[in-house]
């Protein structure tokens, strides 16, 4: 089984027998990361591949930016249904691989390919006006998230309230340290979580089991 994220299917699940044959020319073409150009056939919910070749060099990724390229996919197989096309998150997806193996963009190429994620299901938060009054973020304020509305102005901080700075530096997509980035890791992942339903991702347990 492949899934496969194309620029004018979405995902598509694909049927390739004999994908990993001593024989097959297609051995070691399944690996993830690999930019491909492909052909299937189809009658049912899967396809079956009958086309297969690279369309450019495997993204090689070690370490910590290898479980990072992981929870992309793994993020891409939970929220993004079959057949749905969605080209401007495979373009981010794309973007975001790219960066993951420079330590220094991957936190934000990770937020952004959340975001991206996020608005292409339609529920990605504005990060400009505040959701309730509608007026701008305040750099200097303090806002609480609430997945379903969005960010609502804060009296102090506190658990679950965040920065407009924060807030900003997400929507802008800047790279952040320190407080900022722990902060913007916090806001997606409480808005990825809203999205998952009570669903765990695997690529989180063995992030925490090596961390």
């Amino acid at each position: 089984m492949l899934e496969l994220f194309s620029l004018e299917h979405g995902r598509v699940g694909i049927v390739a027998r004999g994908l990993r044959g001593a024989r097959s020319p297609w051995r070691g073409l399944g690996e993830p990361f690999q930019p491909l150009a492909a052909g299937w056939l189809r009658r049912g919910e899967l396809g079956t591949l009958t086309e297969l070749e690279p369309s450019g060099a495997r993204v090689g990724l070690g370490g910590q930016a290898l479980w990072c390229g992981l929870y992309a996919n793994e993020l891409v197989l939970a929220l993004i249904d079959r057949d749905e096309p969605v080209p401007a998150l495979v373009a981010e997806y794309g973007r975001c691989l790219a960066l993951l193996a420079d330590s220094e963009r991957r936190h934000t190429a990770l937020r952004r390919f959340e975001m991206a994620l996020l608005d292409c299901l339609g529920v990605a938060p504005d990060l400009e006006c505040e959701a309730q009054q509608g007026e701008r973020i305040d750099p200097e304020g303090w806002y609480r998230l609430e997945p379903e509305s969005g960010f609502v102005a804060a009296a102090a901080q506190g658990r679950g309230v965040y920065s407009g700075r924060a807030i900003l530096a997400l929507a802008q997509g800047d790279a952040v340290e320190g407080d900022l980035r722990r902060q913007s890791r916090q806001m997606t992942r409480v808005l990825i979580d809203h999205q998952l339903g009570g669903r765990t991702l695997k690529t989180r347990e063995l992030f925490r089991s090596i961390g």
